[in-house]
């Protein structure tokens, strides 16, 4: 190769180098100013629901692994189809999957309320160590009828909860359902009785549409909502664009030779 053509190749190639450095730093940038741009989103669901479950597990958290948490503001209301009276004063409830889900229920519920007293982790919309508290509670938790117990002890230790003795009893204390009771009514604004389980609601308003796609592509549900710079998780653009680049520079290379 001349020195002519190796000093144009040379020069292409760090060209391309800096721009992919310039794009990447515009996408850090964004990321930065992720608040302004957070798509509300309200989950619907039950400890002990098998779709529920599924949900949470195989969709809803991982999901929030990565860059796609900056964009998103999450209300998690572990209530679905129960039903509730108030008697003596105190609520009683009726829970879909017997009294071990509303036990289940009332766990959530405290541990949304206490975990950090209840507190967006700093940058986030949503508190990390109560997501990922609850994430093992409903992937660990075995259902054996009246026999079901929580792993919350294991749970907390995973996922360096402190304040477990707090939530336990809260669980099992007026607290616990006067919680699950404000959960209710958020629920039954929404739909009374709930018609499906989960039910995830996207910015305050639910569509059908969303809440199915959401069950089997969160990700893509979510993605719709998101109007500025989209993370990568919602398209792989940026790496699409990079091996497009290094095709063209590979392209203009071997005809130099």
């Amino acid at each position: 190769m001349s020195n002519l053509k190796f000093v144009f190749v040379f020069s292409l190639a760090f060209a391309f180098a800096v721009a992919q450095q310039d794009n990447q730093q515009h996408a850090s940038h964004n990321n930065m100013n992720h608040e302004n741009h957070r798509v509300n989103v309200a989950v619907y669901y039950e400890s002990l629901c098998p779709d529920s479950r599924k949900f949470f597990t195989q969709q809803l958290y991982p999901s929030l692994q990565g860059n796609l948490s900056n964009f998103v503001n999450l209300t998690l209301v572990p209530y679905g189809k129960t039903k509730m009276e108030f008697k003596q004063n105190e609520y009683e409830f009726d829970c879909h999957h017997g009294a071990k889900e509303c036990e289940g229920n009332k766990i959530q519920a405290c541990a949304l309320k206490l975990i950090d007293q209840g507190k967006k982790t700093e940058g986030l919309g949503f508190n990390r160590v109560a997501v990922g508290f609850i994430n093992c509670l409903m992937d660990k938790t075995e259902r054996k009828g009246d026999d079901t117990t929580f792993p919350t002890k294991d749970c907390a230790e995973i996922n360096h909860v402190n304040n477990l003795n707090l939530i336990e009893n809260c669980a099992g204390h007026t607290d616990g359902s006067n919680y699950l009771a404000n959960l209710g009514t958020l629920t039954k604004a929404v739909a009374d009785p709930l018609k499906n389980v989960p039910t995830i609601v996207f910015n305050q308003q639910f569509k059908e549409e969303d809440n199915k796609m959401a069950q089997t592509n969160f990700v893509k549900a979510l993605c719709q909502y998101i109007h500025a710079d989209k993370p990568s998780e919602c398209n792989g653009a940026s790496n699409i664009q990079i091996s497009i680049g290094f095709l063209i520079v590979a392209s203009i290379i071997s005809k130099l030779f």
